[in-house]
């Protein structure tokens, strides 16, 4: 029963979200007669499938309708809207390489329309599913129950998860008579074990969680064969609180159970190739666009206000704790102080030119040239003095864990408020968990997302600018 609500509610989602876009193109044609565009044929005739490919695309990227048990509408919505967001970036992207740009500027009253279009759609659909999955689960006659046996902090956890994300599910809490109950021995604990699995079966129960130590077990395959017997399946969760109090993260090596210290998304080579791909056309384009003018023209007032190289390079720590040289435009005068000292407020060294590209961080964009070189990555931790990865690394413990993933020209830390001088090393700590953060949460709509906040924050102007 609760397969056959879940894919119904799925397979209405999948058919609603089609047809909106086809109904949002439909729009765009039909405000688009109304507009002086020269419409190119080929563009026309493909205007459908194209919207269904572009909204395919990222559907299956961000994993949009996806039938695991636990569903969780928090994820539903936040996956709707990059999808969305993702949809009409490549959508604009058709209509712009086979329209050109003064043709796509005649149409943009069609695209606004359709966009409305979609966002009331989204607002709606959304608003109208959630109340679905309300009712769906009051029309469920035999729903499946589910429960967790075992008292302590990760089954705590654990029942927030199923409580929180049961839609699908009859989630019955933790079923310990004795919460206080502390086993003396493995024997004991089995006794307990095999009873709560046959009260369990009695209360109709489908799926039951086993959190306990692992210490207390003695043979995991008598506990399945016991719930195989009464049709139950049984799942171990091992409960690690007693020997670590920080979360951590497990995944399955064959038939190894692997623990580590954090997740990392960038370890998956396809996120890594996404990233790579998304920093190598963003720096051609900055390359092509905004460095091909600016180069020569802040090239001929660096040279005139001080001697010296334009662009000033410097050893930093990059990945894998391996030094690179990082490029600048060079705003201070010729010193040497520059691979040991921050620059400070004020700073004496600092040439006119070099006031002005610090404030607005222009003296960072040599660095798409590393970032095309393969050194750094469009965002990531900062890239850090040889001399200060060695010095705070001795004071902060999870200091080197920032160098897990390329350097990069900005990132969450930056546009967090944390970047500039760091007086105290509560200053770096700061900016080490914010860089920890990023790695541990990485998606390309992250990334997208602290490049568009870089150019707020440097629009606005940041007072650790200097």
């Amino acid at each position: 029963m609760r397969n056959r609500h879940k894919f119904t509610f799925i397979f209405c989602c999948i058919v609603a979200d089609f047809l909106a876009m086809i109904i949002g193109t439909l729009v765009f044609l039909s405000f688009s007669k109304d507009d002086a565009v020269d419409w190119n044929v080929f563009l026309l005739n493909n205007m459908i499938l194209v919207a269904i490919l572009t909204w395919l695309l990222p559907i299956l990227y961000f994993r949009l309708y996806r039938l695991d048990t636990l569903f969780s509408l928090d994820a539903f919505y936040r996956n709707s809207w990059r999808a969305l967001l993702v949809q009409r970036i490549l959508w604009q992207c058709y209509i712009f390489i086979f329209q050109g740009t003064s043709q796509y500027t005649l149409g943009i009253s069609a695209n606004l329309f359709q966009l409305s279009f979609l966002l009331f759609y989204f607002l709606v659909s959304r608003v109208f599913f959630t109340v679905l999955l309300v009712q769906m689960k009051k029309w469920v006659k035999m729903p499946f129950n589910v429960a967790i046996w075992g008292f302590n902090s990760t089954s705590i956890e654990l029942a927030a998860k199923l409580e929180t994300n049961n839609y699908f599910i009859n989630f019955l809490g933790i079923i310990n008579d004795n919460t206080d109950v502390v086993y003396q021995n493995k024997k004991a604990f089995s006794f307990a074990l095999s009873d709560a699995i046959h009260r369990a079966s009695a209360a109709n129960v489908q799926e039951l969680y086993i959190v306990s130590e692992p210490k207390f077990i003695i043979d995991l395959n008598y506990y399945f064969e016991l719930a195989d017997n009464y049709c139950m399946r049984l799942k171990f969760v091992p409960d690690f609180s007693m020997i670590s109090k920080v979360p951590f993260s497990s995944s399955n090596f064959n038939n190894f159970h692997v623990i580590k210290p954090r997740n990392e998304p960038l370890q998956d080579a396809y996120n890594r190739l996404t990233k790579r791909i998304f920093d190598i056309i963003f720096s051609l384009l900055v390359v092509l666009f905004v460095m091909s003018w600016l180069y020569p023209i802040l090239a001929l007032i660096i040279k005139r206000q001080s001697k010296g190289p334009v662009l000033f390079k410097q050893l930093r720590t990059g990945k894998k704790n391996e030094s690179f040289w990082c490029y600048k435009f060079r705003s201070m005068q010729v010193n040497s102080l520059s691979d040991s000292h921050q620059a400070q407020k004020k700073d004496a060294r600092i040439t006119p030119i070099g006031q002005f590209i610090r404030r607005t961080s222009i003296d960072e964009l040599p660095q798409f040239f590393n970032v095309l070189r393969g050194d750094m990555s469009v965002v990531g931790p900062r890239p850090h003095m040889l001399k200060h990865t060695k010095d705070y690394n001795d004071q902060i413990n999870n200091f080197m864990v920032r160098h897990f993933v390329k350097p990069g020209i900005t990132g969450l830390a930056q546009v967090s408020g944390l970047r500039g001088e760091t007086k105290k090393v509560s200053d770096m700590k700061r900016r080490v968990n914010a860089d920890i953060d990023y790695l541990q949460n990485w998606n390309l709509i992250k990334d997208v997302k602290i490049c568009f906040l870089t150019v707020i924050v440097t629009l606005k102007g940041d007072e650790n600018a200097f």
